[in-house]
């Protein structure tokens, strides 16, 4: 027990949970769904829909958190009730039962990253601990869980798939009991959502992080569906997703060194810049090994682009909405615009198939686009 003795392996743990979910949902999630009967529009409208209940979600039980100073409560909620939807995915087969089911579990779950990341920057100014190597584990369940998870679902079948993640989602609930309580103080006057978006430089940023994390949008949807049309078994799938990962971890480990060289405007910059080039490559990726050459960029393209928006809106936007700006972050730019990605992704791969990663890369170009002319890095 002395591992919960410190702070900041608390925080550990709760990232470490989420991601062992995600880590099977991104590869597996959309091949149990093809499994179950539904084409390639109708898998892209569920995990776009999913993915659009963020807009929703996050900023309203992230409100409840700044509003009491107290983010843990919704957050043993939300977990809690999310293990049980995604387990009841096990008794379904009905093709509006699985798709209206798999909408609601991600409503519940969606909040708890925005909900851990404000926690955890509220806790870094208190306790001094560093926020990458925390946020790494995260990293590390996911390899866990996209490697082991490809090795037990080519074994047993996909219909693992909800098995695992209602697995997952017990654990989240577990490590959140594990949780420190870092109170903040109430907010006195509410800090609108209105306000946020309409500052000058704060819905830029959203818009910018939005481009650069939405080209993901046809790489989450259908990159497992491609894979898997050129020949690759679930193991190798799962580990290229690993693979992308272990290399994110290894920029978390050392990010903090290169941090305060620049702004986070830049690295944003750098990642847009990086994703542009990834997407592009992938239209020609047709083996293993140039795929898992391309892979390692993920750790820039995701990593990079997520690591200068935490430090951005820890640094610029007011303490009182912390969490109400990372919830913004991840409903606006982690989800409506993910998921007019995911949405469109559909007909455009049914269409062009590889060719469709262009469509990524032009997404990614206009992220960097708007960095460069639209974003300041000045204290709201």
């Amino acid at each position: 027990m002395l591992f919960f003795n410190k702070i900041s392996n608390k925080f550990s743990l709760v990232y470490f949970s989420i991601f062992m979910v995600i880590g099977i949902n991104a590869p597996f999630f959309p091949l149990w769904l093809s499994s179950k009967g539904f084409e390639e529009r109708y898998i892209a409208f569920i995990l776009s829909s999913a993915v659009l209940t963020k807009l929703v979600a996050n900023p309203f039980f992230a409100g409840l958190g700044d509003k009491y100073g107290n983010r843990k409560i919704p957050m043993l909620y939300l977990s809690f009730l999310a293990f049980l939807i995604l387990f009841s995915l096990n008794f379904f087969n009905a093709f509006y039962s699985i798709a209206i089911i798999s909408i609601f579990s991600w409503a519940l779950f969606a909040p708890l990253m925005p909900l851990t990341e404000s926690i955890t920057t509220t806790a870094l100014k208190k306790y001094k601990f560093d926020y990458g190597k925390t946020r790494l584990w995260g990293s590390v369940a996911f390899i866990i869980a996209a490697f082991f998870g490809g090795l037990i679902i080519e074994a047993n079948g996909l219909k693992y798939v909800p098995i695992l993640l209602s697995f997952g989602a017990l654990l989240v609930f577990i490590s959140i009991c594990f949780m420190p309580t870092i109170k903040s103080l109430p907010a006195r006057h509410k800090i609108t959502t209105y306000s946020l978006l309409s500052n000058r430089n704060f819905f830029p940023f959203l818009l910018a992080c939005g481009a650069i994390q939405s080209s993901h949008g046809l790489y989450y949807g259908f990159s497992t569906i491609y894979w898997k049309s050129i020949g690759l078994s679930e193991t190798i799938i799962g580990s290229l997703w690993a693979e992308g990962v272990v290399f994110e971890i290894i920029l978390l480990s050392y990010f903090y060194k290169f941090r305060n060289h620049t702004s986070s405007k830049n690295f944003l910059i750098l990642a847009g810049i990086i994703a542009t080039i990834r997407w592009a490559l992938m239209v020609y990726a047709d083996n293993v090994i140039f795929l898992a050459i391309i892979q390692i960029l993920h750790a820039f393209t995701f990593g990079l682009t997520h690591l200068a928006a935490i430090y951005f809106i820890s640094e610029v936007m007011p303490a009182r909405a912390q969490a109400k700006s990372q919830a913004l972050y991840s409903a606006i730019s982690m989800g409506a615009c993910l998921a007019i990605s995911i949405a469109v992704s559909g007909d455009i791969y049914n269409l062009y198939y590889e060719k469709s990663f262009f469509f990524s890369s032009l997404i990614a170009l206009i992220g960097v686009i708007i960095s460069l002319f639209f974003i300041k890095t000045k204290k709201i």
